[in-house]
């Protein structure tokens, strides 16, 4: 009897302990395939550049050439790679990723950035809010956001918070580009980051849509009272050719909300060879009262101030891989900012080379030595009208 009252016990103080702790097991199994589902990655970017044209170390901090301050400053159309005869850690960028799927609907993404690139992803100051403000803060979360996946036809996609602008056909991220800088275009002529809402629909098998509704270009809080909207249309023309075509409309000025700022942006990328591809892409913007006041500068002539601003320009990359371990990039383009809308000089337009090797050393260790030449119409360089510059950039990936 004494054995069968312990059975009996002893099962009625499992059955207890199993009751409660059925909900803690489960719990962990949500939490432990909650962390299956995560994706972590991530780099660190560090390079050494020389700039023959001599400017002060930090190049980020000199005076920027303006129109009426004549030859002698220098005006940035990089940029990140801006230090000269310097070692520069570039960019820590840390990625967590949770995508959303028509079984788990609900994801998330952010992401940090420690280093030169943090001290300039969103420059566009409203209520003093920058990334590296005054250029004393080397760590930033240049992108978080919610996402939701809702089950309508093959998934309408939902973004909202921060996330890198869908323009352009190059990354901020050095290590997902061809070329080790960025072109002039990525620079000069598109933005950077947005906040706001992003939704997106494969209308066709080979077209994807995407809409968006934002506070506007490359700032945290809206810096007028207006929003800006923007499109693109992601089309898979064969297998290995996509062409896309980006827009942005509205107001961008600091406190207006009348003078609008269109823009299209063109990218066509193409892989016709077993190791070659082509990478054209077209911009094209106005603003109106835009022309050499897109800053808030004075202009000697004020009728200037309610000219339209336009500025465009052409980048074609070819890249190709000579062998599992060696690829080289060659880039060649052409910026037009003859009414200053974007850099605020008048009559201005530049164009730039860039020939850049590639060489994977190991599956994660990227080496790339890189030679750039840009040439202005005008002494925006020092003084020059020409910056020849060599780097050489080193990336681990994880």
């Amino acid at each position: 009897m004494k054995n069968l009252y312990n059975s009996g016990l002893a099962g009625i103080l499992c059955g207890a302990l199993a009751s409660l702790t059925a909900p803690v097991f489960a719990e962990e199994g949500k939490i432990a395939n909650f962390f299956k589902g995560v994706e972590i990655s991530g780099f660190i970017d560090t390079y050494y550049s020389y700039n023959f044209s001599k400017p002060d170390d930090q190049r980020g901090s000199t005076p920027g050439f303006t129109r009426d301050s004549g030859q002698g400053d220098w005006l940035d159309v990089r940029a990140f790679d801006r230090e000269n005869n310097s070692f520069t850690l570039d960019n820590v960028e840390n990625q967590v990723c949770y995508p959303s799927t028509e079984k788990d609907p609900i994801g998330f993404g952010f992401i940090t950035n420690y280093g030169e690139i943090a001290q300039r992803l969103t420059f566009v100051s409203s209520d003093g809010r920058v990334d590296g403000a005054s250029g004393s803060q080397s760590f930033t979360i240049s992108q978080g956001f919610v996402t939701y996946r809702a089950p309508v036809g093959e998934g309408l996609d939902f973004k909202f918070g921060k996330f890198a602008s869908w323009i352009g056909a190059e990354l901020c991220q050095s290590v997902d580009n061809p070329n080790f800088s960025r072109s002039l275009l990525y620079e000069n002529a598109i933005t950077w980051t947005n906040t706001g809402l992003a939704i997106s629909y494969p209308l066709l098998d080979r077209l994807t849509t995407s809409f968006y509704l934002v506070n506007g270009w490359d700032t945290f809080v809206d810096n007028n009272s207006s929003k800006t909207a923007g499109y693109q249309f992601n089309w898979a023309v064969a297998e290995n050719t996509s062409f896309i075509v980006n827009g942005s409309h509205g107001p961008e000025q600091t406190d207006n909300s009348s003078n609008y700022r269109h823009f299209w942006d063109l990218v066509l990328a193409t892989k016709p060879f077993e190791k070659t591809t082509f990478n054209l892409n077209f911009d094209i913007g106005t603003e109106e009262s835009g022309a050499n006041d897109v800053f808030g500068k004075d202009t000697a002539d004020q009728k200037l101030n309610y000219k339209t601003g336009k500025w465009w320009g052409f980048a074609g990359i070819i890249s190709r891989d000579i062998t599992d371990i060696v690829g080289l990039a060659f880039r060649g383009e052409y910026f037009d900012d003859r009414d200053g809308a974007r850099r605020g000089v008048d009559n201005l337009d530049i164009w730039e080379i860039t020939f850049t090797t590639n060489i994977k050393i190991r599956e994660s260790l990227l080496v790339r030595p890189e030679v750039r030449y840009d040439k202005a119409n005008q002494g925006i360089f020092n003084g020059h009208d020409g910056e020849l510059t060599t780097a050489i950039d080193l990336a681990y990936m994880f």
